[in-house]
């Protein structure tokens, strides 16, 4: 960031952070529509080139020394918002996998918006894999929802879901070496999609792919979508029932771990 792109908020009120008081500055305007605006319903701020290098020097003494290789940023090819890939090929391919993937899991089905009800909105997530050359191999993107948003005993209840130990997986690692035993590693792709919801959860239409006619209309859930608070614990049920149907049996002291 520098001086000339901060456009400065003339009424933000300065907060205290460790005893100091630090400004903010609202984010530039020609940038507005490449940010996220629903960041955990809490508006975007941008600090004061000031608050991060000093103060500039009062006139009639010497100038700042400001050279640009002394601010270091962290920055990623990754886009943090549709407008960013809105038109790109690659990203564009990459959303429409994830969207087919939905529905080919029957995650939802499109209906109007019960009255008194909330839809909760959407969000793209996009990330870039690579290979040991460092080269692009895949661009990923997943559709999350905005979980902050929802709301306790309406949008959901329970949300515990067992997690192997470390020092479980150690021990049957160990267990396996010792008795010669093959081990094979299983990847689910996708696997919180494959939870069955219970609750009753409305989502807003994803940007990019808003059913022409039906704009007003929402999606009803009838499975979990990452991000969701109740997705995990959805998906672990599932995995559940089904490793019973092909009767294996769970271990009473670790809930993680399936015999047969």
């Amino acid at each position: 960031m520098s001086p000339p792109s901060v456009h400065y908020s003339g009424g933000a009120a300065p907060i205290e952070d460790g005893g100091e008081e630090v400004e903010f500055a609202s984010p530039p305007s020609v940038h507005i529509d490449h940010l996220d605006a629903n960041h955990d319903d809490a508006p975007l701020r941008f600090c004061k080139i000031d608050n991060i290098v000093g103060l500039a020097s009062p006139r009639g003494l010497a100038s700042r020394a400001l050279i640009a290789k002394e601010l270091h940023t962290v920055s990623s090819d990754e886009p943090v918002s549709f407008v960013e890939v809105e038109g790109h090929p690659s990203w564009r391919k990459a959303m429409e996998e994830e969207m087919a993937s939905i529905e080919e899991n029957r995650t939802w089905s499109l209906v109007d918006l019960p009255h008194g009800r909330r839809a909760i909105g959407l969000k793209w997530v996009y990330k870039v894999k690579r290979d040991e050359n460092r080269a692009v191999a895949k661009y990923k993107a997943r559709l999350v929802v905005k979980g902050y948003a929802q709301r306790q005993g309406i949008d959901y209840d329970e949300v515990f879901a067992p997690v192997a130990r470390l020092d479980t997986v150690r021990l049957l690692i160990a267990l396996a070496a010792h008795e010669g035993w093959k081990v094979h590693h299983m990847d689910v792709k996708s696997a919180f999609l494959n939870g069955d919801l219970k609750e009753e959860v409305y989502v807003e239409q994803p940007a990019g792919f808003i059913s022409t006619g039906n704009e007003h209309k929402v999606f009803k859930l009838k499975k979990a979508l990452y991000g969701l608070h109740q997705a995990p614990r959805a998906w672990n049920a599932k995995l559940d029932e089904t490793l019973l149907l092909f009767r294996f049996r769970k271990s009473p002291s670790e809930h993680a771990i399936y015999t047969r």
